[in-house]
């Protein structure tokens, strides 16, 4: 784990924060599997996320949670809720070890009202956007071999790494297979022909990358991040 200064140089976010704000700045760490906000719950502080990757979710109709996308450092958590002044949007759960750094929100309107830290948290927003736009436009234009391949590129900590978190327990698949716009058993045909050309593997109740490249060549392109 590196210094907070040490962060703040990696990512260029030096220049967002004035000095007093930069004192109140601490470091988090998150397991994976945590959950570092929930929907409909309070926030009072931004997260900075400098190490790691995280799954967004957000809460249907039914109660069940949706997966919107996959994010790995560097993303801010809580720019929304900070700017809109409202309860947390969507649940933020850990996939893989998180290092982030986190501000009060309290200290930001005292300290931090800046033109740069404004215009920091638009670029910010406008991104988000952007990637919830591409994400959905992936449901229109991609075949649901594609989408699942982006997907399994998308919840691995690294393109090398080639184990899955708990998305990928075979007894989580019916909720993939929601995700992806599709049925369960098309979903189970899709892996059993990727098993059969030695690109997955079926191991003790998960789904494992046998052949990166190959995946990101069944993907085209698509990805959830």
């Amino acid at each position: 784990m590196q210094t907070i200064e040490t962060y703040l140089k990696q990512y260029d976010l030096a220049d967002i924060f004035t000095e007093t704000s930069k004192s109140y700045l601490r470091i988090e760490t998150f397991s994976e599997g945590d959950l570092l906000c929930v929907t409909g719950e309070p926030i009072d502080r931004m997260y900075f996320i400098v190490e790691g990757k995280i799954k967004i979710s957000a809460a249907s109709a039914e109660g069940k949670q949706r997966i919107l996308r996959f994010k790995k450092a560097m993303t801010v958590i809580g720019d929304a809720e900070y700017i809109n002044q409202r309860e947390v949007l969507n649940t933020i759960e850990v996939i893989t070890d998180v290092v982030a750094l986190s501000i009060p929100y309290a200290i930001l309107r005292e300290h931090n009202t800046t033109n740069t830290f404004l215009q920091f948290l638009l670029r910010i927003i406008t991104t988000k956007w952007y990637a919830d736009s591409k994400s959905a436009s992936f449901h229109v234009l991609y075949s649901v071999e594609e989408r699942f391949a982006g997907y399994l590129l998308s919840i691995t900590s690294d393109v090398s790494d080639s184990l899955f978190y708990q998305e990928m327990r075979t007894s989580n698949l019916h909720d993939v297979a929601d995700w992806l716009g599709t049925s369960y058993r098309h979903l189970n045909r899709i892996i059993s022909t990727l098993c059969e050309e030695e690109i997955l593997a079926r191991r003790r109740g998960k789904i494992i990358i046998l052949d990166v490249e190959r995946i990101k060549e069944k993907a085209n392109g698509n990805s959830y991040e």
